[in-house]
């Protein structure tokens, strides 16, 4: 009786269709994890640009220059937030994905997903910078405001 030495085919096929199914199970979860990833760190930005928002208002308001609010409203939401967002850019229109941009006509913060599928396949993030104002017309605030 001859003596077989390592796996036959069959066992080979069968190991090679295993790694096969695992590694696309890994590439999937993969691609949810960075979907994941990029839209946490969207939301982050844009929580912390409210948040650093109210700060400087907040801060204006402890001091009793509530006629300074407005800078705040006319100022670019970015220079609340510490930091530039990575891929910011100075233009007017986010050029690549990933990127980030202020158009100070329209009062408009763009962000260019890296994943579209991760934000329902929109190709372009929008909020919208406003000022908030009294019954008088006083600015007494300003928010960033999602548009889609």
């Amino acid at each position: 009786m001859k003596r077989q030495r390592g796996a036959s085919k069959f066992e080979f096929a069968v190991t090679v269709a295993i790694l096969g199914v695992l590694a696309a199970a890994l590439l999937v979860r993969l691609n949810d994890i960075q979907a994941e990833a990029e839209r946490t760190e969207v939301d982050l930005t844009v929580r912390n640009i409210r948040v650093g928002i109210q700060l400087a208002i907040g801060e204006r308001i402890m001091r009793g220059e509530e006629g300074r609010i407005i800078e705040v409203a006319q100022a670019s939401p970015i220079d609340f937030l510490g930091h530039r967002p990575r891929g910011f850019t100075n233009g007017r229109f986010a050029e690549a994905s990933g990127q980030w941009a202020y158009d100070p006509v329209r009062r408009e913060l763009s962000y260019m997903p890296r994943l579209p599928a991760a934000f329902a396949n929109a190709t372009e993030l929008h909020w919208r910078y406003v000022a908030r104002l009294d019954s008088s017309g006083r600015t007494v605030g300003a928010s960033l405001v999602g548009l889609n």
